[in-house]
């Protein structure tokens, strides 16, 4: 399994993917986003990514193909993408969800109320208005 960072002009391949896990892709062409993703033998079996502001970042778009699904990838995207986020220096990792709560938090990700994001993050395209306020707002000091 490949763990690797993509270039821009290579996100539209995951776009597949994205969309198949009711992920939106529509702002990913910001120039603060960074893609990762996981493959095997050339085959995308997923994809994270980070909006990166300042010392905190969105973790955001994190799917896995459903054909690989309940075999630790998840698990194993979201580590890499962790030790990526620290290598940046990033101090926290926050996200919104609607379907994956309980993944996260079996992530050490808490619970936190809307109001408590990060307020650099509060102008994102994700939390300001793709994400419905009805989404599970998490975070993690990394």
């Amino acid at each position: 399994m490949i763990f690797t960072e993509l270039k821009t002009d290579e996100f539209y391949s995951t776009f597949d993917l994205l969309k198949a896990s009711k992920l939106d892709s529509s702002d990913l062409d910001q120039p603060n986003i960074r893609l990762f993703c996981l493959k095997e033998n050339d085959k995308l079996k997923g994809v994270g990514g980070l909006e990166v502001i300042g010392s905190v970042a969105l973790l955001r778009s994190v799917a896995v193909d459903t054909a690989y699904q309940k075999q630790g990838l998840g698990v194993l995207l979201v580590s890499h993408i962790e030790k990526a986020a620290k290598e940046l220096g990033l101090s926290a990792l926050y996200l919104l969800t609607n379907t994956a709560a309980d993944f996260f938090k079996a992530q050490n990700y808490q619970v936190i109320l809307r109001d408590n994001f990060a307020e650099p993050l509060k102008q994102t395209a994700q939390f300001s208005g793709l994400c419905p306020v009805s989404a599970v707002c998490m975070k993690k000091e990394i």
